[in-house]
């Protein structure tokens, strides 16, 4: 029976473990303790009523009953409990406790609860809560809650207790029932909920949670400061993010992946909201249910762009030399095999040059590895920028560089590359206290021509390079013979080309200009030739391409402007009419910032008049160096030199450009008067011509005149200056001063 029924019965003066059912007066006032304490149903109240009535033998049946029944509704229901429960008075004394099965969760044995105070079963900190929350459940009558940990057989649990105050009261005091469940499950899940939540936001991998339908549904903040999409961005849309970095094609093989197999991982380039290129590691996890329906996708993204960073820092560290950081040799025959590979399919060829620097093994015995490590970086930046940006230069091994052109339309072209590249070594070089001058010996293959093969054409390079060390260094050779013969007499004549300003073999011839109308010579062309002593006469078509792009041809225009005006003075003092001579400025002139001051001089010197000279500059020259050629053309026509634009018509240009430039003559190319009377469109172009230069108010003059009717139909259209072989051929000054002096006497009669 319960033990307050017992208490109550003890008061009444009963035996609870009697058998005696109580007396009348006994039940009477038992019957409020019962109700109290069990909340009897009116049944049961109708029996205990009954029993008033009755004999004694049927009250002793009826009170066995009310025991029995009584006693197995309070087990029942204890044992059905999940809870403890507590009863206690308002002094906190603990009267009744229910735990049957679920002693372990006790913190101390029934028998030591039983009839003692909080303070004397639990430590001080929560007794004088459980105590606070006691006497404010009692104060307000409504219920409070608490939760605490604690020690107890089972282990260290979490429990809540739940305080309600009743109505029952015991020795006077008033009670609570305190029912105290186990949420140590509860807590533990929501720490990992917590934990999971944190490590969500905190992991520095952007996580992404997609339902079903590949929406997004979680975000974390990773996942923003990786990709710039803010969380409102992202969530109830679909995987931005990855559309902006794979093709549908690709993202479709992914997604299929995942559903056929539950997960991928790859790597993927993807775009940040501001547009960048980034690297992305993705890892995708199909989520499932317990019928294995999917029924979310967990994504983990990294960006691995500072990875990739890494990644291409060490492959260049793999593939280039720490000193000069040149391309090594497993680059260079990477980058050979590839431009070999592109040789072929465009049927051009390529060239492969190895050079290697002379003597430097005796700098590094003498000077110290650090003085030779000092010298190979400074013939890098220099084979750097010898080299256009698309050759390949490596440095394969201790002094042997190589260099690969592509694009060649001839093998002879190679030779002018060796030739640059020598050039490089023609100054010396700096070294911690040293001026040294070194030289280099290069070896040259041809592919295909040559071979295919790295190792190959390799050999090769190398073997014609130690020819050229046996042809006493500082010079190339290319692997075939013949090649070799054939770019060596191209630099045998720029070598002529050389002796001939040092030994005077140039000359110049003068072609007279006239006007048709008046008949009278109005000027001269100045036209250099070279009398080779071996050669001959050598074509200006042969060696003034050569004298460009050597270099020499800014000499060699100086010495015509020099020699020509000197000869207009000469001119002057034996008695012949003054007049203008024309000279051709190069590109190379033009574009050169001293050609003023050269021009300025030589007038000086010689005393000619800047009106007397007129320059002559090709179309072409005169618009790829547009800026510099108009900066220098006016400042020439400050000097009083006129400027006609020679060969008209031949060039790239738009005939409206030419007003941007201080003009004063156009020259008809000889090209289109040759087949005038043949061909309409030439007669088109030379009436286009002297429409525009009278618009331009420029004059014009047609060179290459050799018939009459030539001359005829130049005179018809309004060009009455000319020059061509129809009125004389180049001739020397001397003749120019007989046929001055001819026409003065002439003029006398």
């Amino acid at each position: 029976m319960h033990r307050l029924l017992r208490r109550q019965l003890k008061k009444s003066g009963l035996d609870p473990a009697s058998e005696t059912p109580p007396t009348l007066d006994q039940w009477r006032k038992l019957l409020p303790h019962i109700n109290r304490a069990y909340g009897q149903s009116d049944q049961d109240r109708y029996t205990l009523e009954r029993s008033l009535t009755i004999s004694s033998d049927e009250m002793h049946e009826l009170y066995k009953q009310l025991k029995d029944s009584t006693e197995a509704r309070w087990g029942a229901i204890a044992n059905a409990l999940p809870d403890l429960l507590f009863l206690q008075d308002a002094q906190g004394i603990y009267h009744e406790i229910f735990s049957e099965a679920r002693d372990d969760k006790l913190f101390r044995p029934e028998n030591e609860i039983i009839n003692k105070h909080p303070k004397e079963i639990f430590p001080p900190k929560i007794a004088d809560t459980f105590m606070a929350l006691l006497q404010k459940a009692l104060d307000t009558q409504e219920v409070q809650i608490i939760e605490y940990e604690l020690d107890v057989p089972a282990g260290r649990r979490w429990f809540e207790a739940r305080m309600t105050p009743t109505m029952l009261r015991l020795n006077g005091e008033k009670t609570v029932i305190s029912l105290v469940r186990d949420i140590t499950d509860r807590k533990q899940a929501e720490v990992r909920r917590r934990l999971s939540s944190t490590v969500f936001e905190a992991v520095t991998e952007g996580m992404v949670i997609l339902d079903r339908g590949h929406q997004v549904s979680f975000v974390n903040s990773a996942f923003t400061h990786i990709t710039g999409h803010s969380e409102a961005e992202a969530v109830g849309q679909g995987p931005r993010f990855l559309q902006s970095g794979a093709s549908e094609e690709k993202l479709r093989i992914i997604w299929s992946i995942v559903d056929a197999k539950g997960s991928w991982r790859g790597e993927l380039q993807s775009r940040r909201a501001n547009g960048q290129i980034y690297h992305l590691w993705l890892s995708i996890n199909a989520v499932k249910d317990s019928s294995e329906r999917i029924t979310h996708y967990a994504l983990v993204l990294s960006d691995i762009s500072e990875i990739k960073r890494s990644q291409d820092e060490l492959e260049y560290i793999a593939n280039h030399d720490p000193l000069t950081h040149l391309p090594n040799r497993a680059l260079f025959h990477q980058q050979l095999e590839q431009a070999i590979h592109r040789s072929k399919r465009i049927n051009r060829k390529g060239a492969l040059f190895f050079l290697d620097l002379d003597r430097f093994k005796n700098i590094n015995d003498t000077l110290g590895h650090h003085v030779g490590d000092d010298l190979l970086f400074q013939v890098a930046e220099r084979l750097r920028q010898t080299a256009r940006e698309e050759d390949m230069i490596a440095r394969i091994g201790g002094d042997e560089f190589t260099l690969v052109i592509e694009n060649l339309h001839r093998a002879e072209d190679a030779a002018k590359v060796a030739k640059n590249l020598l050039k490089t070594f023609s100054a010396a070089f700096p070294l911690k206290g040293y001026d040294l001058e070194i030289s280099a010996s290069i070896g040259i293959s041809i592919f295909p021509d040559d071979g295919d093969e790295i190792s190959q054409l390799t050999k090769q390079a190398d073997s014609a390079m130690y020819s050229a060390k046996e042809q006493g260094r500082n010079t190339f050779r290319f692997f075939t013979q013949k090649l070799t013969e054939t770019a060596f007499e191209f630099f045998d004549l720029e070598i002529s080309l050389r002796r001939a300003i040092e030994f005077n073999q140039l000359f110049l011839l003068y072609q007279p200009q006239y006007d048709l109308i008046s008949g009278e010579s109005i000027g001269v062309e100045a036209l250099i030739r070279w009398n080779h002593p071996g050669m001959g006469l050598v074509s200006p078509n042969r060696f003034i391409p050569i004298a460009e792009v050597s270099g020499l041809i800014e000499p060699i225009g100086e010495w015509v402007l020099q020699t020509a005006a000197t000869q207009a003075i000469q001119w002057d003092r034996a008695g012949l009419k003054p007049f203008p001579v024309s000279v051709n400025l190069s590109r190379r002139q033009l574009n050169n910032p001293g050609l003023v001051d050269m021009v300025s001089r030589i007038l000086e010197t010689t005393g000619l008049p800047g009106e007397r000279l007129e320059l002559e500059i090709t179309e072409s020259a005169l618009l790829e160096t547009e800026e510099q050629a108009c900066s220098s053309l006016e400042k020439l026509r400050a000097l009083g030199c006129s400027i006609a634009i020679d060969d008209f018509g031949t060039g790239y240009s738009s005939l409206a450009n030419l007003k941007l430039f201080p003009l004063d003559r156009l020259k008809i190319d000889k090209s289109f008067v040759r087949d005038v009377t043949k061909d309409p469109n030439d007669e088109a172009i030379i009436r286009a011509t002297i429409a525009l230069g009278n618009s331009l108010q420029l004059s014009v003059i047609a060179e290459g005149v050799e018939t009459e009717a030539q001359r005829d139909f130049l005179l018809k259209e309004g060009c009455r200056e000319v020059q061509g072989f129809l009125f004389s051929q180049p001739v020397e000054a001397k003749r120019i001063e007989e046929m001055g002096r001819r026409l003065k006497a002439k003029g006398k009669r």
